[in-house]
């Protein structure tokens, strides 16, 4: 087996990038611009969030798709309850809205994962953005954008069908209307990763 091995440069100010971890998000230091090679090249829009001076440990930032989405629901069956998560993002009656949807960039367990989804789709994150990282280590970003569209998807009908009732049927459409990656801070604790916003 041959492997070819490849200088990245930034497609915005051709600065050649070296990074000690597998990632699939680039970051040039010079411009800071972040990007992709998924399907080609594409540049990224990302914020990094800052750190609640109080919270601070083991500190380490954890990438997030940011994902501002329409959500509109065709039909629905429910026995024994209803839609509360979705009834709550929607307002009202409505059977259409917009939802922002927050999916982990990086590998994380299962467990872990659905709590950060869960956690910031019903509250989501309030932060100010700094410039840069701080010399604050980012977990690497291995979730590409088509990925977490995916696990939207996914996130939505699995956090509803863990509601009380049965949910029976759910046709709906979920259109990602723009994303960005946003760096959250976190600690990570004997009692697993915590937010430190």
């Amino acid at each position: 087996m041959n492997l070819k091995v490849i200088q990245v440069k930034c497609p915005k100010c051709n600065t050649a990038i070296s990074m000690k971890q597998r990632d699939k998000l680039f970051l040039c230091t010079q411009c800071n611009t972040l990007h992709t090679r998924d399907e080609g090249v594409e540049i990224v829009p990302y914020e990094i969030a800052e750190f609640n001076p109080r919270l601070h440990g083991d500190d380490l930032y954890i990438p997030f798709w940011k994902m501002n989405c329409a959500f509109m629901i065709r039909s629905k069956q429910v026995q024994g309850g209803g839609l509360s998560r979705l009834a709550a993002w929607l307002k009202g009656s409505s059977n259409t809205g917009n939802i922002m949807i927050y999916i982990p960039a990086t590998d994380l367990d299962p467990g872990t994962f659905r709590r950060l989804v869960t956690l910031f789709m019903t509250n989501p994150p309030k932060y100010t953005t700094r410039f840069n990282f701080g010399g604050i280590r980012n977990l690497a970003s291995n979730v590409t954008k088509k990925e977490a569209t995916e696990l939207a998807d996914f996130a939505v009908v699995t956090m509803e069908a863990e509601q009380p009732g049965v949910l029976q049927y759910l046709d709906y459409t979920l259109t990602v209307n723009d994303s960005k990656i946003v760096y959250l801070p976190f600690m990570n604790t004997s009692g697993g990763l915590m937010p430190a916003l």
